[in-house]
């Protein structure tokens, strides 16, 4: 091994990862927040860590947080960034300014005062056109006329970014910084900005950014350069360190291991970002951890990523609560970076009982409350990949695996029981190596049944239980009524249980009781956590 190559080579990979750290705003007058949250993307690489983020659409036609909110809903987790697109550049309107919207601000606002960050794009339409359309279309643009208010061309373009003023001030003036993604994927074919000629690109995003930071009094941004990984001429278009902060690519592939760039992107030595990721295969199969095992082997200096929505998102492929519940993954609820840092979730909380293994224990009162702080969560139990060593008692079939009944991405284990009043069945494993919580606080598991089977009245209830010890004394959460429409959570309080009993686990179970006679049903249960 030449030793003096490899110290020349740590040498300089520390000092890239000490100028990052010391990275300035392109704009010398940047406010303190925005100055902050660069310094804190910077030094995300360094500890290992990378931010999540998620498109949630285009403002006003698709935006909607409900893809946010399904994510915290099924994951537990919700994404670091929050992304909007504030141009419809395909469809029409006179004056074509009007197409930019940024009506989802007060969202972007919401999640940056709840700690996270927030990024804009736009689809702009042409501005060679007097009624917009045309983001695809090169028409008769001349580029250069983006710079020249002489032309109609140029003075378009000028009230667009009046119009973009508009909306980044609105921002500003609530405190918000906006990771600014303009022109992007400008080294492709496909929109009107794309594949231009280099140098009049580079004059077009200078006179942008002297237009917006000078003259409009914007120092909320910071400027994202992010052509797309498939095309080359990715640093053609780059102009220059003065005008951008961070350096991105937009990665759409099936296998992240194949992202090209990378190398080119980070001698530029800014922080480096994925800004848009998705499947190039759009059939909700992508197995999303793939890009972590990438990032932690081959391309350790992503700072963030911005996963696209719909059939591309995280959400609506596999393995979803593994790649937001990752250790390299920082959410929103593990930013450290507003003091307004607010993360509520609902769960339900029962009382312990304890008796012997012979003895069902009474039923517990269950409550609702709330939780400001932060959790660390773990996956004690999905079922995916199969139902392991989990068995039935006092079951008509199963368990089985199922994706009827399916929690953040993950499938539940399904088994089959006769209703009739008070009657008892169970779904539980006796697999020890797999019951190392006992450092938690709480045991967490979804379970729901199905609607059929009942009589009028009927309902189903569930206790998730731990039997420990050599008299298999037994621990559970009290009877929590189980939907069948939607997932319910039965909460098992590990504080209770003395550390003892917690070391010597010997069965992990949910036990199922129905209050009345009537048919057969099913019961589910899926994701089992560990939380504190």
């Amino acid at each position: 091994m030449n030793w003096q190559l490899l110290v020349n080579c740590c040498f300089l990979l520390s000092m890239s990862c000490s100028c990052l750290a010391q990275q300035q705003p392109a704009d010398s007058s940047a406010n303190t927040k925005t100055r902050q949250v660069l310094t804190y993307l910077a030094g995300l690489p360094q500890q290992g860590k990378v931010l999540s983020g998620q498109f949630a659409g285009y403002s006003p036609d698709t935006f909607s947080t409900s893809i946010i909110d399904q994510i915290t809903q099924q994951i537990g987790r919700t994404p670091g960034i929050l992304g909007c697109d504030w141009a419809c550049g395909w469809n029409y309107k006179t004056p074509p300014e009007d197409l930019i919207n940024y009506a989802c601000n007060s969202a972007l606002k919401t999640h940056w005062s709840l700690g996270g960050l927030v990024t804009v794009n736009m689809h702009l339409p042409n501005p060679v056109s007097s009624n917009g359309g045309g983001y695809k279309d090169r028409w008769n643009l001349n580029f250069a006329d983006l710079t020249n208010t002489a032309t109609q061309t140029g003075q378009r373009w000028r009230l667009f970014l009046d119009r973009m003023a508009a909306g980044f001030d609105d921002l500003q003036q609530s405190g918000v910084t906006v990771l600014f993604r303009p022109f992007h994927e400008m080294n492709g074919e496909w929109f009107y900005w794309g594949n231009q000629d280099a140098q009049t690109f580079k004059n077009v995003w200078i006179d942008m950014f002297n237009y917006l930071t000078t003259t409009k009094n914007l120092h909320n941004l910071l400027w994202v350069y992010s052509p797309d990984h498939s095309r080359g001429n990715r640093l053609a278009y780059y102009p220059g360190s003065a005008y951008v902060d961070i350096v991105a690519l937009d990665v759409y592939t099936d296998d992240p291991n194949n992202m090209n760039g990378y190398d080119e992107m980070i001698t530029l030595n800014k922080v480096f970002a994925l800004g848009e990721i998705g499947p190039s295969t759009v059939n909700n199969q992508f197995e999303y951890t793939r890009w972590l095992t990438a990032i932690e082997t081959k391309f350790p200096q992503v700072a963030y990523f911005l996963a696209w929505n719909d059939g591309w998102a995280p959400i609506s492929n596999k393995y979803a609560c593994a790649f937001y519940n990752h250790h390299r993954v920082i959410n929103r609820d593990g930013m450290s970076l507003n003091n307004s840092l607010i993360t509520t979730t609902t769960t339900i909380t029962t009382t312990i009982s304890t008796t012997s293994q012979s003895t069902v224990s009474s039923t517990g009162s269950t409550t609702s409350s709330s939780s400001s702080s932060s959790s660390s969560t773990t996956v004690i139990y999905n079922f995916s990949n199969g139902i392991g060593q989990w068995q039935g008692g006092s079951v008509n079939g199963g368990p089985w695996q199922s994706n009827e009944f399916t929690y953040s991405s993950t499938d539940s284990l399904k088994a089959d029981v006769q209703l009739y009043q008070g009657g008892k069945s169970s779904i539980y494993t006796n697999q020890a190596s797999t019951f190392t919580f006992g450092s938690y606080q709480r045991l967490v598991v979804r379970a729901r049944t199905a609607s059929w089977g009942f009589s009028s009245g009927g309902t189903m209830g569930a206790k998730l239980y731990i039997k420990s010890g050599s008299s298999w004394t037994w621990y559970d959460s009290g009877l929590t009524q189980l939907n069948s429409n939607s997932a319910t959570q039965v909460v098992l309080n590990l504080n209770t249980i003395p550390s003892s009993s917690l070391s010597d686990i010997r069965e992990v179970g949910v036990e199922f009781t129905s209050s009345a006679n009537g048919g057969q049903t099913a019961v589910y249960i899926a994701y089992i956590t560990a939380e504190n």
